[in-house]
This record gives C-alpha cells, sequence and structure tokens, in this order.
C-alpha cells in the first residue's frame, strides 16, 4: 500500500531566536579559546619554573691534573734554523790538458790530502821534460865553452903584455942607442950610416911597441866579448833551467792529488776521456770533519750573544726536527759585521768537531744557542701556560680547590719546563690538564695524570 507524500515545508524561526543562536555560537568559542590559553600558560610556568630549579642545583667540579711550581736554574736559550756547511768545498780540476789513463779512488770515499785521484797520460810532458833537460845540459857545455875562452884569451893578454914590456924595453935601448950615434957621427967618431941604423932600429922598436899596445887593445877587447858570451851563456842556462822547472812542475801535473782532507762526490771525468786544463771538474771533496753551522739570530738578542760569546759561556747544539740531538760540542767561531736588513738578522758561524760524521753538508738542523742561566727560577710545566687575547696565563688552584687566572710573564723553556719571570711562586699548584673546563672560581677535582 503506498501512501503519498506531500510537498516538504520549511518553517522559519523569527529573527530573534536566529540572533540568539549566533550569541550562544560566539560565547561557546571563546569558552574553547580561554581554556587553550590557560593550558598553553600553564605549560610555560611549569617549564621554565623546572629550567630555573636545574640551573640552581649545584654545578659539578672540573677534573684537572695539577703540577706543583719548583725551582731550578734555567738556562737562557735562542733557538734558530741553522745551515750545515762544510769547513772547506774543492771542485777537482786538471791543471794540464790530456788523456785520464786511471782513476784511483771509488765515489764517496774518504781521502787524505794527497792521496792520488786521477792519473792522465804523462807521455808527452815527459818528453817535454826529457828536452827541458837536454836544453839544460846544452846551455851548461856553452857556459864551460865560454869560459874556456875567457881564460884563453886572458892567457893571450898576458903574453901580448909581456912582449909588449919586452919591446918598450927595446926601444928604449934603440933610442939610446939613437942618440949616442947621433952624437958619435957629429963628433965624427962613427960614420952616418952607423947612425942612420940605430935610428932604424929604433923607428922600428917603436913601431913594434905601438903594434903590441894595440894587440893588448885586442886582446882585452876579447876578453870582454868573452865575458859577455859567459853572461849569455849563463842567462841561456838559467833559461834552460826554468823550461826544465816547469816541464818537471808539468810532470807532477800528470797526477791529479786530493787538495784536502774530505769525502769525495761523484766521478765526472771518467777513465779514457779527454779533459782540458783549468776548465773540466773532475771530482769534489768536501770537508766533514771539522764543519760549519750557519745560523741568524734576531738583532734584539744579538747583545745577548755577544756578550756571552765574549764571557765564553756561549755553546752550541744542534737538533734534528724530532729533537734527537746531533752534536753539542759548538763553538761560535763567527759573527757578522753587519744586520741583514731585510731579516734584521745577525748571522753566526759554530763549528763542530764532527767526527761520528752526524751532521752532514747542506742539512738543515735545528740549533739551540745557550746562554747565561737564570738562577733559582721558578719554573711551571710547560703544558700548563696558556696564550689568551691579554697575553699568556695560568690557572692556579688555591687550597679551597678553586681555579683562578693568573696573568704571567714567560722566560726561557728547557725540557719541558719553562721559567715564570712573574705571577707565580714556588710551591703554587698549576693546572696543567682540564684547563678548558675552568672559569674563574670553578670548583675542581684533581686527578693523577695519565702516565
Amino acid at each position: 500500500m503506498q501512501v503519498s507524500r506531500g510537498p516538504k515545508l520549511t518553517i522559519e524561526a523569527p529573527p530573534g531566536q536566529v540572533s540568539q543562536q549566533r550569541e550562544k555560537k560566539t560565547s561557546h568559542t571563546r569558552l574553547i579559546l580561554l581554556v587553550v590559553f590557560l593550558c598553553v600558560a600553564a605549560g610555560t610556568y611549569f617549564f621554565f619554573n623546572k629550567h630555573e630549579k636545574k640551573e640552581a642545583k649545584p654545578k659539578r667540579s672540573a677534573v684537572v691534573t695539577l703540577a706543583e711550581a719548583t725551582v731550578r736554574d734555567v738556562p737562557e736559550q735562542i733557538h734558530s734554523i741553522g745551515n750545515v756547511v762544510p769547513l772547506q768545498q774543492v771542485s777537482v780540476k786538471p791543471r794540464i790538458g790530456g788523456r785520464v789513463v786511471n782513476v784511483h779512488f771509488t765515489e764517496g770515499q774518504l781521502v787524505k790530502k794527497r792521496d792520488l785521484l786521477f792519473t792522465i797520460d804523462p807521455r808527452p810532458s815527459r818528453a817535454a821534460l826529457m828536452q827541458a833537460q837536454s836544453d839544460v845540459e846544452k846551455q851548461e857545455a856553452m857556459v864551460a865553452q865560454a869560459k874556456a875562452a875567457i881564460i884563453k884569451d886572458e892567457a893571450a893578454t898576458e903574453q901580448v903584455k909581456a912582449t909588449l914590456k919586452r919591446d918598450v924595453a927595446l926601444a928604449k935601448q934603440a933610442e939610446r942607442d939613437a942618440q949616442r950615434f947621433e952624437f958619435l957621427a957629429n963628433a965624427g967618431a962613427v960614420s952616418q950610416m952607423d947612425r942612420e941604423t940605430r935610428e932604424t932600429r929604433m923607428e922600428s922598436t917603436n913601431a913594434t911597441v905601438e903594434a903590441g899596445q894595440a894587440n893588448i887593445a885586442n886582446a882585452q877587447a876579447q876578453v870582454t866579448v868573452d865575458r859577455a858570451n859567459l853572461k849569455n851563456a849563463y842567462a841561456q842556462l838559467e833559461a834552460a833551467k826554468a823550461n826544465l822547472q816547469n816541464a818537471k812542475i808539468q810532470m807532477g801535473f800528470t797526477t791529479v792529488n786530493a787538495p784536502i782532507d774530505g769525502r769525495t762526490g761523484h766521478i765526472l771525468v771518467l777513465k779514457g776521456n779527454v779533459v782540458r786544463a783549468d776548465e773540466d771538474i773532475l771530482t769534489t771533496i768536501v770537508q766533514t770533519a771539522p764543519i760549519y753551522v750557519e745560523l741568524s739570530v734576531p738583532q734584539e738578542q744579538f747583545r745577548k750573544v755577544q756578550e756571552c760569546a765574549d764571557k765564553g759561556v756561549l755553546s752550541v747544539r744542534a737538533t734534528r726536527s724530532n729533537g734527537q740531538v746531533l752534536a753539542t760540542d759548538g763553538k761560535v767561531t763567527f759573527i757578522d759585521n753587519t744586520v741583514d736588513n731585510t731579516t734584521g738578522t745577525v748571522k753566526l758561524k759554530a763549528i763542530f768537531d764532527n767526527k761520528d760524521k752526524a751532521l752532514w753538508p747542506s742539512q738543515y738542523v735545528d740549533v739551540v744557542m745557550n746562554l747565561d742561566s737564570i738562577r733559582n727560577a721558578v719554573v711551571v710545566p710547560t703544558q700548563a701556560v696558556q696564550t689568551g687575547q691579554k697575553g699568556q696565563y695560568i690557572w692556579i688552584v688555591h687550597p679551597d680547590k678553586t681555579a683562578h687566572m693568573v696573568p704571567i710573564k714567560v722566560g726561557p723553556a728547557i725540557d719541558g719546563v719553562t721559567a715564570i719571570l712573574s705571577g707565580v711562586k714556588a710551591g703554587d699548584q698549576v693546572v696543567t690538564d682540564g684547563q678548558i673546563q675552568l672559569a674563574e672560581g670553578t670548583k675542581v677535582k684533581v686527578t693523577e695524570p695519565v702516565p
């Protein structure tokens, strides 16, 4: 059975009733917002109240390691980087040209001065030496010949002088005879012929005397020539001897010897090669004992270095970068006379015995120069010294176990400790580990250092 439905009817509420419904809905929303706000406010209150309670709890003590400041003598030191320099370094070159016929050493060998290193073909030099010896012998013969000529001509001169002396006597006798016969002839005692004969004899003897005088002059001139020849022969002999000496020297240059004690480098010219005089380098030799270390010190510290050097208390130690000691017996032997304008440093040289060959040429080493010592200095472990924006400081723990920051002035450091010039006294407990946890007045808990 079907029931027919009629049209739906819509009944509208009066205007006043609708307004009341809207106001009721708005009040409900406001109530919800108020509840939410109160919940948020309560949560915020409880959160901050809980945080404040946590902050009010006592802080935990900082765990630190302590060390006691002690007293000891601390040497003042200057640290620098040094370069090892050989005392002598020689490039060995040949003094004559020729072919290398033998090498008498191995690379890197320790050699002594005058040890034989190379031999250059000696045959040309030997031939020149023999020729020079022959020239000397020839010139010695020329000298002997010149001496003999002088002796001969001097004897001839003496003979001419003796003859002249006799002729002069005969001439005088002939002159007297001529004068006597002239008187007798005038008196008629002798003939005119006898007179003329005596005059002729006188003229003849005078001519003989003049000839004898000329012969003496010639003989003396010959002796002078002979003496000049002897002088020339001596000069030629000296020149020949000089050539002989030069030939001997050149012969000596065929063997190349070590000019110094030291260690050889690479063999740069092998056997069979031809070398040029004073040009080709055969090898190098460096002296390794003793040896220099060159270093530089700041100009601000130079005066102290100079004073200690004058007192003889300046010592130098060379180490590797890892702290391994290489040599401890260094002595400053050279101080430069000017300051390097580009670096503001003064160059020094220290010499080491280097008997164990620990220092090697061109090696870089750490250099420590020991100056005067600071007597009875307060020292702390170096790790206790901290650096901040206002300078260096140390944390000191008082008897009440609170930490306090103390500004300090530091001195030299050695063997893991640093001298404190001001700010710390002997017996103070300084923090060596755990500084990062500390603030002024922080309570600390002391632990033993980790071995």
